[in-house]
């Protein structure tokens, strides 16, 4: 079975809740790396409130297509233990580990999606109990050894249903994590993302809805200016294909 996400984050968090409900389930790392021979990392879940959480935490072979993101449950990623409890004020050790020792020759994707489970019902019979849920979506990569590779991306402004999208393509063999992205043309200056934009993942492309404004620079000299993967980089729009 496949979930689609509507945006790629290096944490996506979702609250549902009935009344105010202060976080309390906090992780780290937020994104982990797997390379060369490394089989397996530790999450840490930390508990900030006074009264004890359930978490689980499944695995998913992370995907993209129709430029949006795909996710499928998987077991060549394995968390133990798969649902704990973090008490009050403390810490609850994660362990994730491959299922296969055997060396991967590109790079695979998966993401960790670890939930605070909904609280038990209060045991009033009234149905009124809190049910409060919080989810972090952590991204794992698996990389093959050797030297680093560097993801290679061209950006275009296409029209999807009549609105202005910013498409990346990336025809390299690694990730590119985008941050800090604007548009640049003449006088005219669009910021995509001031913080976190998403995540293209290798021979994929994804896009992004942008302000009408950026319809402008379609079949314009424009730049793009980025933050790729932790590295500032300005590169040239190319021409889209409206759809």
């Amino acid at each position: 079975m496949q979930s689609s996400l509507p945006r790629a984050c290096a944490v996506f968090l979702f609250l549902q809740c009935t009344a105010s409900h202060a976080v309390s389930l906090q992780i780290a790392p937020v994104s982990i790396q797997l390379t060369g021979t490394e089989n397996g990392k530790v999450v840490n879940l930390t508990n900030a409130g006074d009264q004890p959480i359930h978490a689980q935490v499944r695995a998913f072979v992370w995907d993209q297509a129709d430029e949006q993101d795909r996710l499928t449950p998987t077991r060549e990623i394995i968390a133990s233990p798969p649902i704990a409890q973090v008490p009050a004020g403390g810490l609850q050790v994660i362990r994730v580990m491959r299922a296969s020792n055997a060396p991967v020759q590109q790079e695979r994707a998966y993401r960790l999606l670890v939930d605070e489970l909904p609280a038990s019902d209060t045991g009033t019979g009234t149905g009124t109990a809190i049910q409060f849920r919080f989810r972090y979506s952590v991204p794992l990569f698996v990389t093959p050894a050797g030297e680093a590779a560097r993801p290679k991306l061209q950006w275009s402004i296409v029209e999807k249903n009549g609105k202005p999208y910013l498409r990346v393509t990336n025809s390299g063999t690694v990730h590119a994590q985008l941050s800090a992205v604007s548009l640049k043309s003449g006088a005219s200056d669009i910021t995509v993302a001031a913080g976190l934009l998403g995540y293209v993942l290798p021979d994929r492309a994804r896009a992004w809805s942008l302000p009408d404004a950026a319809r402008a620079l379609r079949g314009k000299s424009a730049d793009v200016t980025a933050t790729v993967n932790g590295n500032s980089i300005t590169e040239s729009l190319t021409d889209g294909n409206e759809q």
